[in-house]
This record gives C-alpha cells, structure tokens and sequence, in this order.
C-alpha cells in the first residue's frame, strides 16, 4: 500500500489554521498574548521572590538567556519548563496564567 502525502502550507496545522494567527502566541479572537502574560508573571514572582535571573535559571536547568526572552514574551516556553519555573517560585503552574 502507497502512502500519499499531501503538502501543507504550515507544519503546526493543527495550530495554524486559515482562521488562526500564525503566531501562537495570539490563539483566540481576542488576540491575547499569553506569551507576554506568561512572562510578566515569572518576571514578577521572581522579583518579588528577589531572585536574580541567573539564579532562577540555574535552579530550573535553563540558560538565563531564555529565561530574559521569556520574561519579555518573546519565547515560548515549553509545559516542562512552565512547570519546573512554577516549582522553583514555589507557586503552582496555573499561577503564572494569571494577570497580576
């Protein structure tokens, strides 16, 4: 049996659909930035928690690099390491969801 392929514009099309933004940051209709609140909320917990980057970076196995491009929103962070930031604030994962 052959298998056929078909081409797609987009790799993710699960993700990207026509009616989507490419950009998975913005998901839904009213063009949230999760991405942005995301890291908004690390970069605050963090400061309240009085942790420098680099410190926060070591403690989660990341480079402090990322964890500056998550913080301003410009990366995309993987569950594992949504989860491993949350842990090493001391705060569940659903909390760096929410707008503070």
């Amino acid at each position: 049996m052959a298998l056929t392929t078909r081409s797609t514009a987009c790799a993710n099309e699960c993700v990207c659909k026509k009616t989507h933004s490419p950009d998975t940051a913005t998901v839904t209709k009213n063009k949230i930035n999760y991405k942005l609140i995301v890291g908004k909320r690390i970069k605050g917990l963090r400061q309240d928690a009085e942790i420098s980057q680099e410190v926060l970076s070591e403690r989660c196995g990341i480079y402090r690099t990322y964890l500056s491009r998550i913080e301003s929103g410009s990366a995309n962070p993987t569950l594992l390491v949504l989860v491993a930031l949350a842990d090493s604030l001391g705060v569940p994962p659903r909390e760096l969801l929410v707008e503070a």
